[in-house]
């Protein structure tokens, strides 16, 4: 079976620098465009079904493909963003002011690092591979998997080899960009990640 990891379009605490974790905000215009740039390079993919994180800014980003593929989304909160705690709703400068040493941590994606009442990028890859672990053995057909840029890094990092030392960070991905990975006997195998030719023509949403 092959996923199509995608992260969701951008939105409007994207475009305002707001940490928003599990919170939301509806995506703006340039998403818009970021989701038709996606369709069109999705356009020789058959996607059988998608599965989406319940942020409203996935979902969106989800139901526009799914329109396009004829097929369901299916909501998982296993595919939340990363929480971040007393974080969430800041600005990334509110943030860096009140805890600059802990920030830095979390936001490098330090992979053990966890804000107050929050969790870490370790937490995330936990329940993302639960989440891809859930498919039967044998499962053919391609899935379109709706995420976020914090959850998706993770991911990265853990099928890259999970090294303890080495940042999440380091597998940041655009709005709107994706990943591909296969599930096969071994397990998931990451054939490509943040691919993101399809956005070169559009103006780039804030990482």
């Amino acid at each position: 079976m092959r996923f199509i990891v995608i992260r969701h379009a951008e939105s409007q605490g994207n475009r305002e620098g707001i940490i928003q974790g599990q919170h939301d905000s509806p995506v703006t215009a340039d998403g818009y465009r970021q989701i038709a740039a996606l369709m069109a390079a999705l356009k020789d993919t058959t996607l059988t079904q998608i599965f989406s994180s319940p942020s409203g800014r996935a979902m969106t980003t989800a139901q526009a493909l799914a329109a396009h593929c004829k097929c369901v989304v299916r909501s998982d909160e296993r595919l939340y963003e990363q929480h971040f705690g007393c974080y969430q709703g800041q600005s990334y400068h509110q943030a860096i002011s009140s805890n600059p040493g802990g920030f830095a941590r979390i936001f490098a994606g330090e992979p053990t690092a966890t804000a107050p009442q929050g969790e870490s990028a370790l937490q995330v890859v936990q329940r993302l591979m639960s989440f891809f672990r859930s498919f039967p053995a044998g499962s053919c057909g391609t899935a379109g998997v709706v995420t976020h840029g914090h959850a998706i890094q993770a991911l990265i990092w853990q099928l890259q080899g999970a090294n303890p030392g080495e940042e999440t960070s380091k597998y940041s991905h655009l709005s709107g960009s994706y990943s591909i990975i296969d599930a096969g006997s071994q397990g998931l195998t990451l054939q490509h990640w943040g691919i993101a030719s399809h956005l070169r023509a559009l103006r780039r949403s804030p990482i």
